[in-house]
C-alpha cells in the first residue's frame, strides 16, 4: 500500500473558493488534509469460501492469496480531502458525482443502485459523521478502480479497505490493517452484498500470505505472511500468467446461494469447504517448499471444488480456455467465486509461460487479455 498524508495552504483558486462560500468569503487560514490510499489486487490460490460468512462465525477458515500489481501499478484507491465547504462530496472513476449537504440522510438501506452505497456505508463504519471535523469542513472523496468490472479480484472490498483506511487517517483513528478489515465485514453488511475476509486481507496486506480465521465475535484473524525466496519470485512470474477472460459475473450473485446452501447444511457444500481450507495449508507448505508443481495441483483441486459448490462458476467459454492451456500447465483456476472474470494459468515452466501467452494474445477466438503483474512487496 502506498499513502500519503499531506497539510498544506489551500491550492484551490480564489474564484473555486468563493463558489464554496455564499458571501464569497476567503477563509486564508483554512489549510487542506489530503489523503491517498492505494492498493493492489489480490489473487487467490485456494481457500476461498471458507472466510466467508455464515461459514467463519461458526468455523474456522484458512485462505492463500496474494497482492499484485497489474500493468506497474496499484490499481485501486482513494483520495480524501478536508474542503472549506461542509458536507460530501463524492466522486468515482466513471463520471458519477454526488454532493450530500445533509449527512443524516446518509442512513440504511441502501438502494441496490446507488453508486456510492460503498463510500456512505464507509462514512457510516468509520463513525466520521459523528467526528467534529465535519462541523466546520466537509470532505471530497474521490475513487478509483483500474480493474474491469466482474474481475474476481476482491476490488470492491479492497477499494472500501482504502476508503476506510483514508478516512480513519484523515481523522487520526486507528488505520491499522486489522481495524480496516474488520469495518470493512461490517460494511459490505451494511451494503447488503455480504462476503468475507479474504479480499481485503489480501489487498492490505503485502505479498503471499496464509490467513487463518476463528470463529467468534468479534472473528479472530492471523495472517501469516509467506517470506519468498528470490527462486520462488522469480519462478511464479515466470510461469504464471495472469488473464482477462472478458466474462463477467458478480460474486455477490453466487455468494448468496452458496449461503443458503450452507444454512441447510448440505453435506457436499461442508465437506467441499473444509477441503478448501485444508488446501490452503497444502498450498502454503508447497510454496515454502519452492514447489510451483504441487501448487498447480492444488489449484485444480480447489477449481473442482468451487465447481462443485456452483456448478455455474464455470461456463462453456471458461472450459475451452482451460481445456486449450492444459497441456502447457500444471495448474488453473478462476479467482474469486468464479463465472467469469480473471484466471490464473499456472505453467509447467518458464517456457511453456511464454508459448501461451503467444498462443493466447494471436488467437482471436479467445479474445483474452494477458496482463502484467509483479508480486507487490511494499509496506509504505
Amino acid at each position: 500500500m502506498r499513502k500519503h498524508l499531506l497539510e498544506s495552504s489551500n491550492r484551490i483558486s480564489a474564484t473555486a473558493h468563493q463558489g464554496n462560500n455564499s458571501d464569497g468569503f476567503l477563509d486564508k487560514s483554512f489549510c487542506s488534509r489530503i489523503v491517498k490510499v492505494e492498493l493492489p489486487v489480490r489473487v487467490d490460490f485456494v481457500g476461498g469460501w471458507s472466510d466467508t460468512p455464515p461459514w467463519s462465525l461458526e468455523r474456522a477458515g484458512c485462505v492463500l492469496n496474494m497482492a499484485i500489481t497489474l500493468e506497474s501499478s496499484l490499481p485501486i484507491g482513494a483520495i480524501i480531502e478536508t474542503i472549506r465547504r461542509t458536507g460530501v462530496l463524492i466522486n468515482d472513476d466513471t463520471g458519477n458525482q454526488v454532493y450530500i449537504e445533509d449527512l443524516t440522510c446518509i442512513a440504511t438501506p441502501f438502494d441496490s443502485e446507488d453508486p456510492f452505497r460503498l463510500v456512505k456505508s464507509a462514512l457510516l463504519v468509520t463513525g466520521i459523521m459523528d467526528n467534529k471535523i465535519l462541523e466546520s469542513m466537509g470532505l471530497h472523496i474521490r475513487t478509483w478502480a483500474n480493474v474491469p468490472r466482474g474481475s474476481g479480484l476482491g476490488t470492491s472490498s479492497i477499494l472500501a479497505a482504502a476508503v476506510v483506511k483514508g478516512l480513519l487517517q484523515i481523522t487520526d483513528g486507528d488505520e491499522s490493517n486489522e481495524n480496516v478489515a474488520r469495518l470493512v465485514l461490517v460494511l459490505e453488511q451494511l451494503m447488503g452484498t455480504g462476503g468475507g475476509w479474504q479480499d481485503q486481507i489480501g489487498g492490505l496486506y503485502p505479498g503471499i500470505k496464509f490467513t487463518g480465521s476463528f470463529p467468534g465475535i468479534p472473528l479472530r484473524l492471523q495472517v501469516v505472511p509467506l517470506l519468498a525466496s528470490p527462486q520462488l519470485t522469480r519462478e511464479l512470474h515466470q510461469r504464471m500468467l495472469v488473464v482477462f477472460t472478458g466474462q463477467i459475473r458478480l460474486a455477490h450473485q453466487v455468494l448468496q446461494k452458496v449461503v443458503i446452501r450452507y444454512l441447510r447444511r448440505d453435506n457436499l457444500l461442508v465437506s467441499s469447504i473444509k477441503r478448501l481450507a485444508e488446501l490452503a495449508k497444502v498450498g502454503r507448505e508447497a510454496l515454502m517448499n519452492c514447489d510451483i508443481d504441487e501448487l498447480g495441483e492444488v489449484m485444480l483441486e480447489a477449481w473442482r471444488l468451487h465447481q462443485e459448490l456452483d456448478p455455474y462458476c464455470s461456463n462453456e467459454f471458461v472450459d475451452k480456455l482451460f481445456a486449450f492451456s492444459a497441456c502447457y500447465c500444471c495448474g488453473y483456476k478462476l479467482v474469486g467465486a468464479g463465472g467469469g472474470g480473471f484466471a490464473l494459468l499456472l505453467a509447467k515452466n518458464a517456457e511453456s509461460a511464454k508459448e501461451l501467452r503467444h498462443l493466447l494474445e494471436e488467437n482471436s477466438n479467445f479474445g483474452v487479455k494477458v496482463y502484467n503483474w509483479s508480486i507487490f512487496l511494499q509496506t509504505s
